[in-house]
């Protein structure tokens, strides 16, 4: 008993170091993102394909249909899924 118990401890430990990591990386990623759209943006004339890209941008963020306090790992995968089109769509700027 005394062995798994320190396994269990062990895994928690693991799982919350995880968490923190995930956390971490997400939150410098839409850092990236954010500080990217709004270099871009600080001209007065936007070309018409970035205006698109931006409407398309704020689309996938007000779409994004989360429930945080459900903590279901499927929101977390619909927001790496929105970090990963923000990136692919500010890559070909």
């Amino acid at each position: 008993m005394k062995s798994l118990a320190e396994e269990l401890d062990f895994v928690r430990k693991s799982f919350r170091e995880s968490i923190q990591a995930y956390s971490t990386r997400i939150e410098t990623q839409l850092t990236m993102i954010r500080d990217t759209v709004i270099e871009q943006t600080k001209t007065a004339n936007l070309p018409p394909a970035l205006i698109r890209d931006l409407r398309d941008m704020i689309t996938l963020c007000r779409t994004l249909d989360l429930k945080p306090e459900k903590g279901r790992r499927k929101d977390l995968k619909k927001i790496d899924t929105l970090v990963e089109e923000l990136h692919l769509i500010i890559q070909n700027w």
